[in-house]
């Protein structure tokens, strides 16, 4: 009796301890998959209209609820690596088969150098201090056990610049790639920004 106690004693605490760590799997391998180091310099290799870029994705603020991730795209055919984009974009499950990434600009983005060394930065940043970029939301649903397809709404995501009325984006993410095209159309729904001949393939080079 004291045995088959201790048993019982031990499972409830082994639950108890793993069950709520991970409230939502699925959500949680959708971000694992995006977190780490990757890079198209392969792809860039064989087409040289792509350019060898980086991308780092880091996971921040693990005290505040849902999935926080830094991103940060940069060039990396400069002997001095030039950095394009700083987000930070917010997963979360919508339905039961969907979940939506939300990116947000940050304010001074030149005072964020490198900041995936060193995530404390972050912590001096506020939810209201962040600029939502509206209608430009992707939408994930799973395809199999370990790859997620996204896209955008179509016309939603407004452009900033004059001769694009739209942008679409589209994600194929899987166990050590992610691949991104980005398109920019005019009023007539017309491409007239990004690539042409498909999206960027970035291959996993670490994990952060």
């Amino acid at each position: 009796m004291k045995k088959i106690s201790s048993i019982i004693f031990l499972f409830f605490v082994f639950y108890s301890c793993n069950s709520n760590r991970i409230k939502d799997i699925e959500l949680h391998n959708l971000t694992t998959l995006m977190i780490g180091e990757f890079s198209n310099k392969e792809q860039a290799k064989q087409d040289n209209s792509f350019p060898n870029s980086l991308m780092i994705n880091v996971r921040i603020w693990k005290n505040k609820p849902g999935y926080w991730i830094y991103s940060e795209l940069s060039d990396a055919s400069e002997n001095n690596i030039v950095v394009h984009s700083q987000r930070i974009i917010n997963y979360e499950r919508i339905d039961s088969i969907t979940f939506k990434s939300t990116g947000y600009r940050i304010p001074n983005e030149k005072d964020y150098q490198s900041p995936w060394k060193n995530i404390g930065v972050f912590d001096k940043l506020t939810l209201d201090s962040l600029q939502i970029r509206n209608g430009c939301e992707v939408y994930f649903k799973k395809k199999t056990s370990t790859i997620y397809s996204g896209k955008t709404n179509n016309e939603l995501c407004s452009s900033s610049v004059d001769y694009i009325n739209y942008i679409s984006s589209s994600f194929v993410v899987s166990k050590d790639k992610i691949s991104i095209w980005t398109r920019g159309y005019d009023k007539k729904g017309k491409q007239v920004w990004g690539k042409i001949r498909g999206p960027y393939k970035y291959k996993r080079l670490a994990e952060n």
